[in-house]
């Protein structure tokens, strides 16, 4: 049972100096644990790239503060589907699908050994997507296939990939953004798409189907987009979730939260959540990041108190938020690095939104 209580992220060091005290020789490994803190909440956790792996240094610092890993970009489609396999296989059937986990091992292979879990992201996404997949012979000059061709490719793609975690890593992926930002923000209809252009309207009914049909059993399956509290979007994802629902398909949506200082206010936030949860799914709080404009005290200070007031909400539905990630580790990895978004620092030390 989840302990229930006011707390925040920004409560977690009133035992340690500020980020800016941090003398040479500083342990990350001694600052409080951000799983260890949550975890009668939720598992908190990070995007991660394979280039961060590199950095052996940096390794138990990120196991011991995260208890849930996302690959940032090794299983979205650029990354697994196998082109050159793939074209060789549709010489006997259109629809058939190579795919290759190469980038993303090291990942799962580090979250394996230190006990993490992994969120998969994502299966379907217009974007990170090879044109190449919706075209005959997976050339670049082809005709795009048939909506039963495409149709078949995304099954078999599912099929593979949850074949191979199954038989490598089993276990290990406890949860899949079976799709990703199909909603258009200013109209609230499917964004327009090579997955609507081949497949039709009915591509996010689909791909669910298929993930539902594969995925291990316990498998959790959510809908992720950006600007989730907004209108019309919010009206449109709920849409959306009741009509997966009604089919047993969707487990949750994921949430991304890259939040600017003042936008959306936390209240909207709150709402959009109490919906979502209304209907009986799960939310994910699975991108999440806050940009400053600079990184004076009074910045950070109000960054700190941002990060604070959101932390807040989700702990007020922590009964039915299973993970709150950010979208990077350390401010200089970020793909927003010129916003001083993330919790640490690039020398591992912590910001204030930790430390306040």
């Amino acid at each position: 049972m989840k302990k229930h209580g006011v707390l925040c992220l920004s409560f977690l060091l009133p035992l340690l100096c500020s980020a800016s005290a941090a003398a040479d020789g500083f342990d990350p490994l001694s600052l409080p644990s951000l799983k260890a803190f949550y975890a009668d909440y939720f598992d908190f956790g990070s995007a991660m790239n394979g280039m961060e792996l590199r950095k052996a240094d940096q390794l138990p610092f990120y196991a011991a503060q995260y208890s849930i890993l996302t690959p940032e970009n090794e299983l979205k489609p650029d990354s697994v589907l196998d082109l050159n396999g793939s074209q060789k296989a549709s010489m006997e059937d259109q629809g058939s699908v190579a795919v290759t986990f190469q980038s993303v091992k090291p990942l799962l292979e580090f979250a394996r050994a230190n006990g993490l879990k992994v969120h998969g992201h994502v299966l379907f996404w217009h974007s990170q997507t090879p044109d190449a997949f919706f075209r005959e012979s997976y050339s670049k000059d082809g005709d795009y296939v048939s909506r039963d061709v495409m149709l078949r490719r995304m099954e078999n793609y599912v099929r593979l990939t949850m074949e191979y975690m199954q038989e490598n890593y089993p276990g290990l992926i406890v949860s899949w953004d079976v799709v990703n930002e199909a909603i258009d923000d200013s109209t609230g209809k499917l964004r327009e798409s090579n997955w609507t252009k081949v497949v039709g309207d009915d591509f996010v009914l689909q791909a669910f189907r298929f993930t539902r049909k594969y995925a291990p059993e316990g498998t959790l399956l959510f809908y992720n987009d950006y600007n989730t509290p907004n209108q019309p979007k919010l009206n449109a994802i709920l849409k959306l979730l009741d009509e997966l629902t009604a089919e047993g398909l969707v487990d949750g949506c994921g949430m991304q939260c890259h939040y600017q200082m003042t936008s959306p206010k936390a209240s909207l936030v709150s709402a959009a959540i109490s919906k979502i949860t209304a209907r009986g799914l799960l939310v994910r709080i699975s991108e999440m990041d806050i940009m400053i404009d600079g990184n004076t005290d009074a910045q950070l200070a109000q960054q700190a108190e941002r990060y604070a007031e959101l932390m807040q909400v989700f702990l007020k539905y922590s009964d039915s938020i299973i993970a709150v990630q950010t979208w990077g580790t350390l401010d200089s990895r970020s793909w927003k690095s010129d916003k001083y978004p993330l919790l640490f620092n690039k020398d591992m030390t912590p910001s204030p939104p930790f430390t306040r």
